[in-house]
This record gives structure tokens, C-alpha cells and sequence, in this order.
């Protein structure tokens, strides 16, 4: 299913720019970047449409770019890198005449390198002109015993948090209308610390993949892991949850599940020690980065 982050409503304007925008999101922050992007745009004239590409198959996205003006790609930074499902869509994303023009952003939590950067470079090898390539922070949501970064906060520090990326993505927003060049992380500073994090993160996250279990004390077997999980890698057989290989560390049925029964590491039954990020304001539905 599409989900539609904003379109014209009047007829009778004038020519609208008709920008697709491209996210994947395992908590839902690139989501709500995604969709106050799309709220922005509208302001300048484009009629935008936004994408979860986890929904999405070839042929949806061939007539997707039929007379498309603008590209947006967004997801998180995993390592200095983009996780493995947008690395995917993008390997498979139609080549380009050499004139299309397109913009990649990506969420983190703390120090991404040069990550949009990386990435922009594989669209490039494809044939899109790349206008920009930003960052934006978000709430964290990863806070493990093997990644202990600083917890994840639910409350009212979560939503000062989107108040002060709401200008930017806004000033992203003006950027793509007015065609303005920005490419952040082409420093020396940024380039190291993408290439350190590239380095490990595949066998990271197959390390922590591999640590995945269901506390069978507090599952109550409700089925949303599994329907939420971007991978399928979830499987109930014989009233219980196993997982198979292929984990992508989304974090998305860790976060949601409604018992934390989903542990990653013996230490992440302890919730307090371990909070699960339920998303980006209490208004946050994970439902709408299946649809």
C-alpha cells in the first residue's frame, strides 16, 4: 500500500513538481523526517508522495518515476552506512539518464561520518545528479548491553528533540525547491570515522542478529513481531518464536513488542536499564511503515 505524506488539494495552481520520496525506517524516525520533508515541499509548490520501500516491488517503483521531477532517498545511519534493506532497493533502483535529479538524507543518533555522502556516490554510479546529502539527529534507539549508547528517552525530551530538527528538515525542504547545493560530511574528520564504522558494522549486526530471543515468560504470542518485522525473520512454530538469519538490527520488534518479551543481550530484560524508543511523538503508529 502507498502511504501519501501530502498532495495538492487545488487545481489550478501552478505547475506542481511532482517529487516521490524513498524511506526506510526500523523505529520511525526516518519516517517522521520523511513526512515533515513532504509537509515542507508542498509549501514550495511540489506534490509529493512518500514511500516505505519495504511495500514496494520493482515494477511499483518504474511507474512511480514515470515524469517524476525530484527523488528523495532517506534512512538511518548504521555504521556509516545505510542498512542492508535500502542497500538492496537502492542496488535494484532503475539507472537514470544522467539528468534526474535526486536528494539522500539519513537519521542518526550520534556521529554518522560521511554516510549520506557514501551513499549518494552508489546514486551517482547510476546516473542521478545529487543536489543533497544531509544528517539530521533524532532520539536514539539503540541501547543494548553490546551498543550502550545513551538511553532512548519516551517523555517530553523526545519531543524537544523533534522541535529542534523541524527547522532543518525545513530548511532541507527549501534546498531541494530552490535547487541549492549541500553535501555534508566531505571532510577528512568525517571520511575517518566513516570508514572505522564501515568497517565492522556487518559483523556487528550479525553478532547481535544472532543474539535475538522471545522470554517466553512474557510473550503472549499477539503476533506483532511478526507482522511488523521488515525481514519475515520472525517464525512461530509450535506456540513459540524462533528467528531465522536474516535479522537487519532494525530494532523494530524490540521496540514494539507490548511485553518486551524480545531480548537482545541477558541484560535488555532489565526495561529500566534498557528502555525500548517507542518512536517519534505519542502521536506514532508503527503501522505506518508497513502500509
Amino acid at each position: 500500500m502507498l502511504y501519501i505524506c501530502l498532495r495538492a488539494l487545488k487545481s489550478g495552481r501552478n505547475h506542481l513538481k511532482k517529487t516521490v520520496i524513498y524511506f526506510f525506517s526500523g523505529t520511525g524516525n526516518t519516517w517522521w523526517v520523511a513526512t515533515r520533508l513532504g509537509e515542507k515541499l508542498h509549501q514550495y509548490n511540489h506534490q509529493v508522495t512518500c514511500h516505505s520501500i519495504e511495500t514496494l516491488m520493482n515494477e511499483d517503483v518504474i511507474a512511480q518515476l514515470s515524469g517524476v521531477d525530484h527523488i528523495v532517498l532517506g534512512f538511518p545511519v548504521y555504521g556509516s552506512t545505510a542498512p542492508r534493506p535500502m542497500i538492496d532497493f537502492i542496488q535494484t533502483f532503475p539507472v537514470s539518464n544522467g539528468r534526474q535529479t535526486m536528494s539522500i538524507f539519513a537519521t542518526q543518533a550520534l556521529a554518522s561520518g560521511d554516510t549520506a555522502l557514501i551513499i549518494s556516490r552508489l546514486l551517482e554510479q547510476k546516473g542521478y545528479l545529487i543536489q543533497q546529502a544531509r544528517h539530521f539527529r533524532m532520539m536514539n534507539n539503540l541501547h543494548l548491553p553490546r551498543f550502550k549508547f545513551y538511553p532512548p528517552k519516551n517523555d517530553q525530551r523526545s519531543d524537544q528533540l523533534l522541535a529542534k530538527t523541524l527547522p532543518r528538515v525545513a530548511g532541507f525542504a527549501q534546498e531541494i525547491a530552490t535547487g541549492k547545493k549541500h553535501i555534508t560530511g566531505n571532510n577528512p574528520l568525517s571520511h575517518f570515522l566513516g570508514g572505522l564504522q564501515r568497517r565492522h558494522i556487518d559483523t556487528m549486526i550479525d553478532k547481535a542478529g544472532a543474539e535475538l530471543r522471545v522470554d517466553a515468560k512474557r510473550c503472549i504470542l499477539c503476533g506483532k513481531c511478526q507482522r511488523i518485522c521488515p525481514t519475515g525473520n520472525i517464525l512461530h512454530s509450535q506456540d513459540q518464536l524462533t528467528f531465522a538469519n536474516k535479522c537487519v538490527l532494525c530494532l523494530r520488534c524490540y521496540s514494539q513488542c507490548p511485553t518486551a518479551a524480545i531480548l537482545l543481550g541477558e541484560g535488555s530484560a532489565d526495561v529500566h536499564k534498557y528502555p525500548r524508543y517507542k518512536g517519534p511523538g505519542k502521536e506514532f503508529n508503527v503501522d505506518v511503515l508497513i502500509k
